[in-house]
């Protein structure tokens, strides 16, 4: 999947550079509810649950037709998350009937990417019209991190009737993705996370200029 993605860029990038068509330039926004997925194991309990949360961001992109109803964009941007998960472990401590001493709770993890999203787009109508593809991510705010950078697909649909278009996307991850903090928490554990991403996302895109080249 990193070399299909790196190809695929790597294409993009050489049709906007060498086609004398004009790339539309512009902004983006989105709001997420993240729904982190993980992968059931029977001989774990449920002292890890996990908690949905929300999710913003913004970035750049730069769009281009390429044939017939299709058109291509790609861009670059800041995505934030934040899930909940609960803890459970044994302390090691000893109460006074001797049994050791369990602490639990719930953790916050936020979650600060960098992502490089890539998208194919096909018009339905002069106003609809429906869109997938792939994203690049790189989480930059944990200690360890088992996949850098994390693929996740894309599929959705939207309007462009207005300058303002949106979608509403569907993203989800190939793999599942672990970090941690490499600092012990006072309980005696490590904070982190073992899931997959999981998102409903509203996008908003908004033209700034144009560009040939």
């Amino acid at each position: 999947m990193k070399q299909i993605t790196i190809v695929f860029s790597l294409l993009l990038v050489s049709y906007f550079s060498f086609s004398q068509e004009k790339t539309e330039i512009g902004v983006t926004a989105e709001g997420s509810w993240f729904m982190p997925h993980r992968t059931e194991n029977p001989y774990t309990t449920n002292d890890w649950a996990t908690k949905n949360g929300f999710g913003t961001g913004i970035g750049v992109y730069a769009s281009r037709d390429i044939f017939w109803r299709f058109s291509a964009d790609i861009g670059i941007g800041y995505r934030y998350k934040q899930m909940q998960q609960h803890y459970s472990v044994y302390t090691g401590s000893d109460n006074a009937e001797g049994y050791p001493i369990k602490a639990e709770g719930w953790d916050k993890l936020p979650m600060h990417y960098v992502v490089v999203p890539v998208h194919l787009k096909m018009l339905l109508s002069k106003i609809f019209f429906v869109e997938g593809g792939i994203e690049s991510t790189w989480l930059l705010n944990y200690d360890v991190v088992n996949e850098k950078p994390e693929f996740n697909w894309v599929v959705g649909f939207g309007s462009q009737k207005h300058k303002l278009k949106w979608s509403a996307n569907y993203i989800r991850g190939f793999k599942e993705q672990g970090f941690l903090h490499k600092n012990m928490e006072p309980e005696g554990y490590y904070k982190g996370s073992i899931n997959s991403n999981n998102m409903l996302q509203l996008k908003l895109s908004y033209p700034i200029g144009q560009l040939k080249f």
